[in-house]
């Protein structure tokens, strides 16, 4: 695992005094000339990997943050008794940039903070990511075999996950627990059922392999059963909706507990996937 650096990149200890390490320093300034000419921070950091330059001494791992801490360091430009590195003209440069984009980039609706992890490609299944750049939104699938990509403000995407829970208030039945189908038995439970059996008949095995069919079965019957946690949060929620409706509460444990993924589709399409397994597209889409 890399350690901590004990002074900044770029510089390094000689004769107990602190002095550019050159090699370090061309990258600083290369660094710095990257994302002046447009490149995002993890665009540098991967082109730096690439390069093979070493932040730390025993690795060429780089991350956007590694990235982030070298631009705003003053003591590039002559401060704290550091020597520079970094001209004034291209330090001041690209802190105008980084005040740019940062005014230029719009927070997540709290709301969506909660629930960022469940939202996913619905080609694909993967994360996706948001991005936002001159205040547009913007959501990239993280495959980059399927690299779908989706401009959607955050109130668009509350709008139809708020669709999409509003159904469920005029249908509580699509809260229903999926119904346990006791006739439909696993491969594995067959496979240690006629195993058991054939013991039973040869007679000829030992205490302790009879045993271990026994607690094998025993387990696979076990995990098949289903999932009364689940069970008991669906009838509670689906019960509290039936008598109340969807408040804000409501929503908020529904988008917590009952939302296994949201799913973004091609043309902004939303659906939410519930425990249960059931779809619900938001109101757009269940129309077309």
């Amino acid at each position: 695992m890399s350690q901590n650096r004990t002074i900044p990149f770029g510089y390094k200890m000689e004769h107990a005094k602190i002095v550019p390490n050159e090699t370090e320093a061309d990258t600083v300034n290369q660094i710095f000339s990257l994302y002046l000419e447009g490149n995002s921070l993890r665009c540098i950091s991967e082109r730096m990997e690439a390069y093979g330059a070493h932040y730390h001494d025993e690795t060429c791992v780089w991350n956007k943050n590694m990235i982030k801490r070298i631009l705003e360091n003053e003591r590039y430009i002559g401060t704290s008794d550091y020597p520079r590195i970094v001209d004034d003209k291209t330090y001041l440069a690209v802190q105008c940039l980084i005040q740019e984009k940062q005014s230029q980039r719009k927070p997540r609706l709290e709301s969506l903070k909660e629930i960022g992890n469940k939202i996913v490609c619905s080609e694909c299944g993967m994360m996706m990511q948001r991005h936002t750049k001159a205040s547009v939104v913007r959501w990239d699938c993280v495959n980059k075999e399927c690299s779908k990509s989706i401009t959607m403000p955050d109130e668009v995407l509350r709008a139809k996950l708020d669709h999409c829970i509003t159904q469920l208030a005029m249908s509580p039945a699509l809260l229903a627990p999926c119904a346990h189908d006791e006739q439909q038995v696993s491969p594995d439970v067959l496979r240690l059922k006629n195993e058991l059996t054939a013991a039973f008949n040869r007679g000829t095995e030992s205490p302790e392999y009879m045993r271990s069919l026994i607690f094998a079965l025993a387990a696979e019957q076990y995990n098949a059963l289903p999932d009364m946690s689940l069970i008991h949060t669906l009838k509670e929620l689906q019960d509290r909706i039936a008598a109340e409706g969807i408040t804000e509460d409501n929503r908020r444990e529904i988008e917590q507990k009952v939302v296994r993924r949201i799913l973004l589709g091609r043309e902004s399409g939303v659906s939410i996937e519930l425990i249960n397994g059931k779809i619900i597209s938001s109101k757009e889409e269940a129309e077309q």
